[in-house]
């Protein structure tokens, strides 16, 4: 097993042409980038091999959480797979910069099945102490999830204080074919 990993590895590193370092150096480099956003392909010329790079910096509490959400985003370019389990652990957590967990929400619309996304969202919506991060919530379930979820979305825009409703706008416009 640790053999194939080995060839395996190789071969990535020789298909992309970088040692492990230098991809470390190019997601750094990308990640600081600041004047305009770096395309999907971009990261995803960087191979497997950022992915881990990836997660360790979205899933860092020392980096900023501009940052974060930036190496989420990317690591759902490179890996999917590997994103969505980091991005169910950042949404549901209380813990975590409110736009790293919004960035966590649109992540997971792009990597669950409607009906997963329902059941990881729900509580998000029902229960998240921040507005905006339900009306991501909302918004994305809208989007990704809308035969399975627009009845709970607008349950939830109804149960909203009216200072808050605005931010609900998007999704209850999707919900209701606006």
């Amino acid at each position: 097993m640790h053999a194939a990993l080995a060839l395996l590895t190789a071969a990535l590193l020789t298909a992309t042409g970088m040692t492990d370092a230098e991809v470390r150096a190019h997601v750094e480099a990308l990640l600081g980038t600041i004047d305009r956003p770096v395309p999907a392909g971009r990261w995803r010329a960087l191979g497997p091999a950022a992915a881990p790079v990836l997660a360790e910096v979205a899933a860092s509490g020392d980096s900023l959480p501009s940052r974060r959400s930036v190496a989420l985003e990317a690591l759902t370019a490179v890996d999917p797979a590997r994103a969505e389990p980091l991005a169910r652990a950042l949404a549901d957590s209380d813990g975590a910069p409110r736009t790293v967990r919004e960035t966590a929400v649109r992540v997971l619309g792009r990597t669950l099945s409607p009906a997963a996304l329902r059941a990881a969202l729900a509580p998000v919506l029902r229960a998240a102490p921040d507005a905006s991060l339900r009306a991501v919530a909302a918004e994305t379930l809208a989007r990704h999830a809308p035969g399975m979820a627009c009845a709970e979305v607008m349950d939830q825009v109804s149960l909203e204080p009216a200072g808050n409703r605005a931010a609900f706008d998007r999704a209850a416009a999707r919900c209701s074919g606006r």
